[in-house]
């Protein structure tokens, strides 16, 4: 699949043995996947790389812009052949987040993303990315008590690929003030403990761009690594 959401990477041991997410060439994929992607809007995206795909130091998406733009901007699902992705869908009633519309069935059977595992067919060597704008809130999609529209449950659908050849990724943590003055923000523990559900289906990784020595570079961190300590974890920054 090549479309929108992140693409990522592996580097390769000698002998093809697959080590770990190039988090470099990750960074470079982020950026090719906001050309496709709703500026200042949240919206989540999943995208199957083929073998080769996965192996390259850069992909260039051949995918028709203006249609999958026009699609989240109509509040709709976009569901190509290896690309799908959706903007949270509001009504008076009720919000669905973005990532939660990829995950349920809804009124259907089978979830966007099932559909688009199945129509990959668990190929050898192919590897998923699944990308949010924000990470998933604690309010809704990743409480530690679960709810309706909590996507925890939901993620069993990547059990197909091992580690190394998947990845959850998120650009900004999600601010829950931002849009509700007065609410007080989950602690930084909190959140690390929301990545940490996560990571037991994905591994999970921030990137964005981030200020070093006086200039903007894109970076990737892994957000559930050896430093579990919530001040200097580095996909808590900013936050």
């Amino acid at each position: 699949m090549r479309g929108v959401v992140l693409l990522f990477l592996l580097s390769l041991w000698p002998g093809g043995q697959v080590d770990a997410i190039n988090q470099e060439v990750l960074a470079n994929v982020v950026q090719e996947m906001r050309r496709f992607g709703l500026v200042g809007q949240q919206y989540a995206m999943a995208v199957i790389l083929t073998q080769d795909q996965c192996n390259q130091n850069q992909v260039k998406f051949d995918l028709n812009t203006e249609e999958i733009q026009n699609t989240l901007n109509g509040n709709n699902i976009y569901t190509g052949d290896w690309l799908i992705a959706a903007t949270p869908l509001k009504t008076p009633l009720y919000t669905e987040h973005a990532e939660y519309r990829l995950l349920s069935r809804g009124k259907t059977k089978i979830s966007p993303m099932e559909t688009l595992i199945n129509k990959a067919g668990h190929n050898a060597g192919q590897c998923i990315v699944f990308f949010s704008t924000y990470s998933p809130c604690l309010e809704k999609c990743n409480g530690p008590d679960g709810g309706r529209y909590n996507i925890i449950p939901l993620m069993n659908v990547f059990q197909g690929f091992d580690n190394n050849r998947k990845a959850f990724v998120f650009s900004s943590v999600w601010d829950p003030s931002r849009n509700h003055p007065g609410v007080t923000n989950p602690s930084r523990q909190w959140v690390l403990e929301s990545f940490k559900r996560i990571d037991g289906h994905l591994p999970v990784y921030r990137c964005d761009r981030f200020k070093e020595n006086n200039k903007w570079v894109n970076r990737c961190y892994r957000c559930v690594t050896a430093n579990t300590n919530p001040d200097t974890n580095d996909c808590l920054y900013g936050y």
